[in-house]
């Protein structure tokens, strides 16, 4: 399987997923990766202690992106807790 090269934006990336304790605005296109970082960095914040889930809230347009962010969240999350 070949090697993945880095994506141009990484470093934001890393920074949604990793400085928890800034809030941020991440304004990009469709399809750029903002539902997944989204999902990532809640993730990282409950397997962090930084955030509690009963007190977390993430408001979507429609039905639709709600499922999907959910479950993003929840492979996400899956995946922070067996590190």
């Amino acid at each position: 399987m070949p090697e993945r090269k880095p994506l141009p934006d990484q470093a934001a990336r890393d920074l949604i997923e990793r400085r928890l304790d800034l809030n941020l605005l991440v304004e990009a296109g469709a399809g750029s990766g903002k539902t997944e970082s989204l999902a990532r960095r809640m993730a990282a914040g409950i397997a962090a202690g930084a955030y509690e889930i009963e007190g977390m809230a993430a408001v979507t347009f429609t039905r639709k992106a709600a499922a999907e962010l959910r479950g993003r969240f929840q492979i996400a999350l899956e995946k922070r807790l067996a590190e």
